[in-house]
């Protein structure tokens, strides 16, 4: 589900960020851009949404482990996703091309409130997920954190119940053959703040617009 968020300002200039590099030479990184007809403005492209994002630590243990893993598993290529646009979503506005900071303080104002202690997650599973080709880390037991920090955004944000049918998961890589769902040995993260990512394209990059420290 997504929320309604008018946006009306320009974006501000973000740094390019770099491709992840991954020693197999059936990797690749990038995907095939949206196109817009001549004439008409460009389609709304980039999303908007909260998040938390894997430490240092757990994006390594994911490139050596995982990503090799992935690789044999579609006996194909991948796109890697690059350690500078893993996540894991927990809300999505919708998808813009400008970002109003007025919006921004107004959300400020509310998240300001939330008094969550940093915590530890877990994923011991990896799957296929949704018509993409998204191979994803998640899983069952070792999730219930995220599950419960998600729902106090929403308590906070005071909306409905229905937003919190949430499957916490995290994109590591796109492959043309489905991964059955498997075990893997726990890939553990540290979460230490909440974002809210504006994920643009040409080039692809994420752009933190707002971060929320939690609580030591």
């Amino acid at each position: 589900m997504q929320l309604a968020f008018d946006l009306d300002l320009p974006v501000e200039a973000a740094p390019t960020v770099k491709r992840a590099r991954v020693a197999a030479g059936a990797v690749r990184q990038g995907r095939a851009e949206q196109l817009s007809l001549p004439g008409l403005p460009p389609a709304p492209i980039a999303p908007l949404f909260l998040a938390v994002c894997p430490d240092a630590h757990a994006s390594e243990e994911i490139d050596w482990r995982i990503v090799p893993e992935i690789a044999n598993a579609t006996a194909g290529e991948i796109d890697v996703v690059p350690w500078e646009c893993r996540h894991i979503s927990l809300l999505g506005f919708g998808r813009f091309d400008q970002v109003a900071p007025a919006q921004i303080d107004k959300l400020d104002a509310r998240l300001r409130a939330l008094n969550v202690p940093a915590f530890a997650v877990g994923f011991d599973r990896l799957m296929t997920f949704g018509p993409r080709g998204a191979v994803v880390l998640t899983g069952l037991d070792c999730i219930g954190s995220l599950r419960d920090f998600q729902g106090r955004i929403c308590e906070t944000l005071q909306l409905p119940p229905h937003f919190r049918n949430f499957t916490p998961h995290m994109t590591i890589a796109y492959a043309r053959r489905m991964v059955p769902q498997r075990e893997i040995g726990l890939i553990s993260l540290q979460v230490g703040e909440l974002r809210l990512i504006h994920s643009l394209r040409k080039p692809y990059r994420h752009v933190v617009k707002a971060r929320w420290p939690l609580a030591a």
